[in-house]
């Protein structure tokens, strides 16, 4: 099988682009809404919450969470509901990875694509398919985070 040639490829549509970044600031809410459910369970400040869980990634502080939780919250429905919500928020981690640390990238005379850390490649993601992610990550934050 022949090598193809592609070219990194950034897509012209500004649509496309605001929906995502909408993906990316919805996503680092997440993060931020874990880092202070962490600052909560360890009785720590919000200043403190964040220094200690700097450059740390989604799944870390995930993790971080489910063994402070186990401590503080002992077995029960309380832990139950947190380690339910901590699910959802790997899948949209997930998800919005497919596409931040994809390459996109367009065959010189084909159609842009994702292409993941393999090599497959998927196409573009919809203007719709974004900003349903968005909502879903939107959706869970006014489920937990401040009002």
């Amino acid at each position: 099988m022949q090598a193809k040639m592609i070219s990194f490829h950034v897509p012209e549509d500004q649509k496309l682009l605001a929906a995502f970044g909408e993906v990316a600031l919805r996503h680092e809410h997440m993060n931020h809404i874990l880092k202070m459910t962490i600052k909560s369970l360890a009785g720590l400040t919000p200043a403190e919450a964040v220094a200690a869980t700097l450059y740390e990634s989604s799944g870390q502080l995930r993790d971080r969470v489910r063994k402070l939780a186990r401590k503080r919250l002992g077995e029960g429905k309380p832990l139950l509901k947190l380690q339910a919500l901590l699910t959802t928020c790997k899948r949209l981690t997930e998800k919005r990875n497919e596409l931040v640390h994809g390459l996109w990238a367009q065959e010189l005379d084909g159609n842009a694509h994702v292409r993941d850390v393999y090599g497959s490649a998927r196409p573009l993601p919809t203007v719709q398919e974004l900003q349903e992610l968005a909502k879903e990550i939107e959706e869970l934050l006014n489920g937990v985070g401040p009002r």
